[in-house]
């Protein structure tokens, strides 16, 4: 789970020919990146193809009355086309802010301790048969195969309906596959059966961030309320232990909150307690780039450069390290 810049933007008189503008909301440091957009009046012609500044902002102009969409496009991620409609007048300047969605974006969960379950231990507690498609479920997902641990952990369940594992492990599976209210129960239900253990908790809390994007489109009182959510869960989470992934997320939690310093702080516990944790470090270049603090950001970029050198992203890293030097080599 992985920071969106949230920026605001002001609606300003435009001239006498339309206007559309915005920011291209991108969940990683690709931010960065120039996004290519095009605008398309929606009775099908294309009456513009530009692309966004370094930090994601585009503006249209010169369009006359009427309806379009925005569409963005771009590898990895949801294609987007959203609706504008250009008035005249006051009307004719248009803000048009677009969330980029992972197609398959990879839950990024705490260490678990099914990493090192104890097969004796479980066969102890649960049945055989349970214990056995538990481990099949765990070498499906292994391969990749969602669906099909998701069928054999659904079966683990059916025979052992208090199998801890198997409700916080089904929940990362509803997690992945965006069922939201399906992944909050299994996490709930982890949490019931092991009340002195953080995992459903780091886990829930990374639910309500993802939620929390998938409903950008509803409103920042829906958004804000669910981020809530998640920064109060995150908080009870370290209370249990101070977990990497609880700062990480509580950092994440409030970088979509707005509030910038305490993001700071505790993405920069989670690295006190992981000091080669991938994703804290992109985050906190994130987050100073949305600050403009590029020297900071910098620091970061190389950082994860250093420490993941065959990282499968390590090319566009290093091309958004380019466009961070170029900016402050501008001041």
């Amino acid at each position: 789970m992985f920071g969106t810049i949230l920026l605001a933007f002001m609606l300003q008189q435009g001239p006498a020919n339309g206007v559309i503008r915005g920011q291209i909301l991108i969940p990683t440091v690709r931010g960065a990146e120039r996004i290519p957009v095009t605008v398309q009046r929606s009775d099908g012609p294309i009456v513009a193809r530009l692309f966004s500044d370094s930090l994601g902002n585009y503006e249209a102009r010169g369009l006359p009355q009427g309806t379009y969409e925005v569409i963005v496009v771009v590898d990895g991620y949801e294609d987007v086309r959203q609706p504008a409609a250009v008035g005249g007048g006051i009307f004719g300047a248009v803000v048009v802010n677009i969330v980029l969605r992972e197609k398959e974006r990879l839950v990024v969960k705490p260490p678990s301790v099914d990493d090192v379950v104890d097969i004796a231990e479980l066969a102890r507690k649960h049945p055989r048969k349970a214990v056995q498609d538990y481990e099949k479920a765990r070498e499906e997902l292994r391969k990749g195969n969602d669906s099909n641990a998701t069928e054999l952990i659904l079966a683990v369940i059916k025979l052992a309906p208090d199998f801890y594992s198997a409700h916080n492990t089904l929940g990362t599976l509803h997690q992945k596959a965006g069922r939201f209210r399906e992944a909050e129960s299994e996490y709930k239900k982890a949490r019931e059966l092991s009340p002195r253990r953080e995992e459903p908790l780091v886990n829930l809390g990374s639910l309500y961030i993802d939620e929390a994007a998938a409903r950008s489109k509803e409103g920042k009182e829906v958004v804000g309320r669910i981020l809530d959510a998640a920064l109060d869960i995150l908080e009870e989470s370290l209370k249990i232990k101070r977990s990497t992934m609880g700062y990480y997320f509580l950092g994440t939690a409030y970088y979509r909150s707005e509030f910038l310093e305490e993001a700071e702080t505790n993405l920069k516990l989670a690295l006190q307690v992981d000091p080669r944790l991938p994703v804290g470090r992109l985050m906190l270049a994130n987050l100073y780039m949305r600050q403009r603090n590029w020297s900071a950001a910098l620091e970061q970029l190389d950082a994860y450069l250093s420490e993941n050198p065959k990282a499968v992203d390590s090319l566009r890293i290093r091309e958004t390290r380019t466009r961070v030097a170029g900016q402050l080599n501008q001041r």
